[in-house]
Parts: C-alpha cells; structure tokens; sequence
C-alpha cells in the first residue's frame, strides 16, 4: 500500500509546483486586499473622528450665535416697546396741539 501512495505522489509532484505558482499569488492577493481593506477603514474611522470633532466645533459655533440673536431679538423687542410709547406720547401731544390750534382759532 506505501507503494501505490508513492506512485500518487511521484505523479502528482510535478503539477505541485505549477499549481502552488498559480494558488500562492491568489492568496497573496486576498492578504494585500484584506490589508487594504484594513487601511481604508483606518482612514475612514481616522476622517470620522475628524468630522466629528468639526461637527461638536459647529455645534458650539451654533449654540453661541443662536444665544446672541435671541439676546439682540430679546433686545429689540424692549426697544420697540419704547419707541410705541414714545410715539403714543407723540401723537397724544400732537392731539393736545391741534386742539388748543382749534380753539385758538375759534376763539
């Protein structure tokens, strides 16, 4: 039985060679593409990280502006009362005049 195993063996090793030179760069190949692949998620995970701190950067950015509009709305607002009474003092005094025109001329 070794014998037979032998002969298998004598006729088989000559296409080992042919057959490791196709097969190794095959897997050579699956071990750069998983390298690759390893890569280009380091560089996503890298650009995420990235964006992220951008993102958090933005968001403060956003949260100081949006204080400071509701600060000069908030603002505003005060002012335009002030001026509403200013001007209702005006017309109430612009009506006082017209009256005492009118009753200067009438008299």
């Amino acid at each position: 039985m070794p014998a037979s195993w032998m002969s298998a063996l004598g006729a088989a090793l000559p296409y080992v060679e042919s057959i490791a030179k196709i097969a190794l760069p095959v897997f050579r190949q699956r071990k750069a593409e998983a390298d690759a692949v390893q890569k280009q998620i380091e560089e996503l995970q890298a650009a995420v990280t990235h964006n992220a701190e951008h993102v958090r950067a933005l968001a403060q950015q956003l949260q100081t502006t949006v204080a400071a509009l509701e600060q000069a709305g908030v603002q505003l607002a005060q002012m335009q009362q002030r001026l509403q009474r200013w001007s209702l003092a005006a017309a109430g005094l612009a009506a006082v005049a017209f009256a005492l025109a009118v009753w200067a001329l009438l008299r």
